[in-house]
């Protein structure tokens, strides 16, 4: 079901300067730029910066509705940082070949999801997913 981990996340409160720290210092490759989403390639594992408004930082209020930190935020009505706020602090993405299948099998089993699969800009195609103790998983489909 699952083939590897497609990406992890981490919130940033600076894109600007996270994304000098990772490119510039820790030499990254950077694969993809977007105001509130940066990733890089690291070996081959996919690395992202992501400015969802769990850090304290201006950023905070750029957030979208189209994948993790953000969905949930947006699925509890918490857009804005406060104490009852989801504040995950990493996310970890898994790649899956067919997304509808695994989609449909892990409701079947009972797992909560806060989004359904959904095409994402920038080409493939992502679901969300709570672990037990509401971590956040994004199982995405290239």
């Amino acid at each position: 079901m699952i083939k590897k981990i497609g990406c992890v996340e981490i919130p940033v409160s600076n894109m600007t300067d996270a994304v000098a720290f990772y490119e510039k210092v820790l030499g990254f490759e950077k694969t993809y730029e977007h105001p509130v989403w940066t990733a890089f390639n690291v070996g081959g594992t996919l690395f992202a910066l992501a400015a969802s408004g769990t850090k304290k930082g201006s950023e905070r209020t750029k957030i979208c509705t189209s994948c993790s930190l953000c969905a949930l935020r947006y699925a509890t009505s918490k857009m804005k940082l406060d104490k009852e706020a989801p504040t995950a602090i990493s996310i970890i993405y898994f790649e899956v070949e067919n997304l509808d299948e695994v989609y449909q099998k892990l409701k079947d089993r009972s797992v909560q999801f806060i989004t359904e699969p959904k095409k994402q800009g920038w080409g493939g195609k992502t679901v969300i997913m709570l672990d037990p103790d509401k971590n956040i998983i994004v199982l995405s489909q290239m």
